[in-house]
C-alpha cells in the first residue's frame, strides 16, 4: 500500500498579501510508492489545531509535514520541538493574542518530533539550499500547530511521523518590498521548493 503524505502549508499573515510556503506547497510532487495530500491552513491558533486534527482523523497519514515562514531567517528551518505555549507577541488573523498559555493544561510540556532533524536539514542542503536544526518554533502559530498535531498523534495513537519546516521569505516577495526600508533576508523559491522535495524524500524512507 502507498504511503500517504500530507504536507501543509500557511495562508498569509502579518500584513503580507502572500505566504511562501503555499508557493512551495503548490510545487510538491510525491515520492515514488507515496500519495500526497496537500492543506492549506488558516494562521488562527484554534482553527489551525482543530483542522490539523481533523486532517489527521480523516487521512491516517504516514507522515506529516507541516511548512511555516520565518521572516528574518536567512536560512532554511527545521525545528525540534512544540512547545506547550502560546506567546504570539502580535494577534492570529482571528485576532487571538495569547500571552503565556498553555495549549492543553493536560499535556506534557514539549513533544519531540519524530523525523530526525538533522537529516532533513541535511537533505536541503543537499538541494543546495543552506539549512540548520532549531530546538523550537518560537511561541506563535507556527509552534501551536506543531504542539495541535503532535498531541492529536499521541491521544489518538495514530503511527504518523511528523517535521516541521520553516523557509524565509522569497527573493520574489523581497524584491516587492519597499526601497529605504531593511529588506528581508530571503531565498528564491525554486531553491526552497527543491530543498522541501528533498527533505520530503527523505522524510519518505
Amino acid at each position: 500500500m502507498a504511503k500517504k503524505i500530507l504536507v501543509t502549508a500557511f495562508e498569509p499573515f502579518g500584513g503580507r498579501t502572500e505566504n511562501p510556503t503555499l508557493r512551495v506547497l503548490e510545487t510538491l510532487r510525491a515520492p515514488r510508492g507515496a500519495r500526497l495530500f496537500k492543506a492549506r491552513l488558516p494562521v488562527k491558533g484554534k482553527a489551525a489545531g482543530k483542522k490539523i486534527e481533523s486532517l489527521l482523523s480523516r487521512l491516517e497519514p504516514d507522515l506529516l509535514l507541516s511548512l511555516g515562514l520565518a521572516a528574518g531567517e536567512a536560512a532554511i528551518r527545521v525545528e525540534r520541538f512544540g512547545l506547550n505555549i502560546a506567546d504570539y507577541g502580535i494577534k492570529d488573523n482571528a485576532g487571538w493574542n495569547p500571552q503565556g498559555e498553555k495549549l492543553d493544561p493536560a499535556g506534557p510540556a514539549a513533544y519531540a518530533v519524530t523525523v530526525d532533524p538533522s537529516k532533513l536539514a541535511a537533505a536541503c542542503r543537499r538541494a543546495g539550499a543552506p539549512a540548520y536544526v532549531s530546538n523550537h518554533a518560537g511561541g506563535y502559530v507556527c509552534n501551536t500547530l506543531m504542539y495541535r498535531a503532535m498531541r492529536a498523534i499521541d491521544k489518538t495513537g495514530l503511527r504518523t511521523r511528523y517535521a516541521f519546516i520553516h523557509i524565509p521569505v522569497s527573493t520574489e516577495m523581497a524584491l516587492k518590498e519597499k526601497p529605504g526600508r531593511n529588506i528581508s533576508p530571503s531565498l528564491s523559491l525554486a531553491l526552497m521548493a527543491a530543498a522541501v522535495q528533498s527533505a520530503i524524500k527523505e522524510a519518505a524512507k
